[in-house]
């Protein structure tokens, strides 16, 4: 009876082990090459308005998970490539719209105050997004290079600034439009998980301290803490989201000394990267491995906080 003990005792040791030490992530390029589609132009003959994309894949036959990345204020979708090559060498297509507030692609030469005051734009932000989710078949067929590549059952959506907005108003967040009693949703449900980076507390576009209440979905919040609000809100503005939202598959991290445009990477290609936009690649391939692919490894990274292994005490993690 006694020589079993130490083979019990050893697996017990090997399992501890293995929680203690989750799957290492990497900050550079993945295993996958990388191709792109520069622009691609969808109809929406509902509201009479053309949706310009740019899309990041890679090379395989597929299916992979989708994820669409919605810009912050006056951007564009080429603004973000460094996290759409990254996602999208690890296994994923990252779609990524230009919105009507968008500099490059539609012309918006409003001031940030018209553009975070503007009702429309909440509202138009996330048809915008369900739009290209209603899309997907039709993306096939406008390039065929994708077919057979888009998981439509995987879908995530990932968001900057106004962008963040955007994700957390498809993830179930409510708004209080102008001259309205009572809060709108446009949460789609075809959505498995959301990535907020520097989200809005209450009071912009429309959310209140209870928006936040309907957010089901997985939900990785992200921002620094020199990431400071309009009206001189502090860091702390961009926890409401995770604060107000029900408990279960959700995430807060706050990268110390990174500000507003820190996780999003360099705009300039072949720029040097810095350690804290690592941190958010890092983080954010977790959660999406974890939510939109089941990698019960990538889910052992997020509970152990895995992230702190590279970025050490940068990182304060969390959830709920």
């Amino acid at each position: 009876m006694m020589k079993g003990k130490p083979v019990v005792a050893l697996v017990f040791l090997l399992s501890l082990a293995a929680l203690a030490d989750p799957r290492p992530y990497s900050p550079d390029r993945g295993p996958l090459r990388v191709l792109t589609i520069d622009e691609l132009v969808l109809h929406d003959a509902a509201r009479d308005k053309d949706l310009r994309l740019k899309i990041y894949y890679p090379e395989g036959p597929g299916p992979f998970p989708v994820i669409i990345f919605s810009h912050g204020a006056f951007a564009s979708r080429e603004t973000y490539s460094a996290l759409g090559e990254y996602w999208a060498s690890y296994g994923y297509v990252s779609i990524h719209p230009s919105h009507a507030d968008s500099m490059h692609d539609s012309g918006y030469r409003g001031t940030l105050r018209q553009v975070l005051r503007d009702s429309e734009l909440w509202r138009s932000r996330p048809q915008d997004i369900s739009f290209v989710i209603d899309s997907l078949p039709q993306i096939e067929k406008l390039a065929p290079t994708l077919k057979g590549k888009l998981d439509r059952a995987r879908i995530g959506v990932g968001g900057h600034s106004y962008g963040a907005y955007t994700a957390v108003a498809i993830g179930g967040a409510t708004v209080l439009m102008p001259g309205a009693k009572t809060p709108r949703g446009f949460a789609d449900k075809r959505v498995r998980a959301i990535v907020v980076l520097s989200p809005q507390g209450e009071g912009e576009m429309g959310l209140t301290s209870r928006s936040w209440e309907h957010i089901r979905v997985p939900m990785l919040a992200m921002y620094g803490s020199r990431d400071f609000g309009t009206q001189r809100r502090t860091p702390t503005w961009r926890s409401q989201p995770f604060n107000g939202a029900p408990e279960g598959d959700k995430y807060d991290v706050e990268l110390q000394g990174a500000t507003h445009f820190t996780l999003v990477g360099p705009f300039r290609r072949r720029a040097i990267e810095t350690k804290l936009f690592k941190c958010a690649k890092l983080e954010t391939i977790a959660f999406w491995d974890t939510y939109l692919k089941d990698d019960e490894a990538a889910r052992e990274y997020l509970a152990y906080e895995g992230l702190k292994s590279f970025c050490g005490a940068d990182a304060r993690i969390d959830r709920k």
